[in-house]
């Protein structure tokens, strides 16, 4: 087992021994981590959850963050992931793929991302942002703002919901595009529509 993860660029079980001195990680046998990523403090990684780079391409996380089962990030081709802090990757499978020749795909801080969702090409997801459904999403941008917390929905980031492709697409702070099936037929919409200030 070990030669195989040696292989294949990806952390030994000793070695991920020495990344739950500052990480949780729930399951090594289940969990892949690729040698160029980087990851900082307090991230908790529930089993099934796969961060994985070819040579030429990295993954950095910051701290605080949650990725729960299923989670899958990879970055190829010169491609990069990005993700602050304090964001949440909720169980659903996440799959996030930078592996088109130099994309970019950047996470913030305080986000969540809560669904089925497949995240690709160049990506940036201001501080606060949220995307729920099942939805894939392509060279998408969501404006930051307050998180899901803020009292004030149209002081909060971007929200992409619903269902569908959403592909092209620049949400505003405060704003919110409620997608079913083609997400450019989708009118932006504010925040405050949805819940009351």
């Amino acid at each position: 087992m070990e030669k195989f993860r040696t292989e294949n660029n990806f952390y030994t079980l000793s070695e991920m021994c020495l990344l739950s001195k500052h990480n949780i990680i729930f399951d090594f046998f289940s969990v892949l981590i690729s040698k160029n990523v980087t990851l900082g403090k307090d991230n908790i990684i529930y089993p099934g959850v796969i961060m994985e780079t070819d040579l030429e391409s990295n993954i950095t996380i910051g701290s605080h963050n949650v990725f729960f089962n299923n989670t899958h990030l990879e970055a190829k081709y010169c491609g990069e992931i990005i993700i602050g802090n304090n964001n949440n990757f909720i169980s659903g499978g996440i799959s996030i793929r930078s592996n088109m020749p130099s994309s970019k795909i950047t996470f913030s801080n305080n986000g969540r991302y809560d669904g089925r969702i497949n995240i690709f090409g160049n990506c940036d997801f201001g501080e606060g942002s949220q995307i729920i459904g099942t939805i894939n999403v392509y060279n998408c941008t969501l404006i930051g703002g307050g998180d899901y917390n803020e009292k004030n929905p149209d002081k909060r980031a971007g929200l992409i919901k619903g269902f569908g492709t959403a592909k092209n697409i620049v949400v505003d702070r405060g704003m919110v595009v409620n997608g079913f099936g083609d997400f450019s037929q989708a009118t932006l919409e504010l925040q405050s529509n949805y819940h009351k200030k």
